[in-house]
């Protein structure tokens, strides 16, 4: 199920776990029945807002302002982090990877400055490519 997402074995492990958790899910033999009609644009909505707290929080604790609301930039971030109320010593967490790779930040920072420092600046480009060429105006999901 993982790898036909695009996402880690502990992100979609922790996922189900919460859709179990809030009813959404219920498991059945060889896999899972919905329990509710529509749930996704609620929980992606309830995970966007969850990492940039996360992220915020982050920059807090820096002493740097944090960064504005950026859709097109969280689109990319939740393709792979999207573990909301797992504990900073997990390494799917947002922010472990930023305590990792963050050690100091600079006054002012952007989303796009944590795409690159997070080493997702191909999925990124890729969307603001596709915009250029294409001439779409993909400003990231609506949340």
């Amino acid at each position: 199920m993982a790898k036909a997402v695009g996402l880690s074995r502990n992100t979609v492990i922790a996922l189900l776990n919460e859709c179990r958790r809030l009813g959404l899910i219920k498991t059945i033999e060889k896999g899972y029945e919905l329990t509710a009609g529509c749930f996704i644009n609620h929980s992606i909505r309830k995970t966007a807002a969850g990492i940039y707290k996360e992220i915020c929080e982050f920059c807090k604790s820096q002493g740097t302002i944090p960064p504005n609301w950026d859709k097109r930039a969280m689109s990319v971030l939740l393709t792979k982090y999207n573990a909301v109320g797992l504990p900073a010593s997990e390494p799917i967490t947002i922010t472990y990877q930023l305590n990792e790779r963050c050690k100091t930040l600079p006054e002012k920072v952007s989303l796009p400055y944590f795409i690159k420092a997070l080493d997702m600046q191909n999925q990124y480009r890729k969307i603001v490519e596709r915009k250029q060429q294409n001439g779409e105006d993909f400003s990231g999901f609506a949340f």
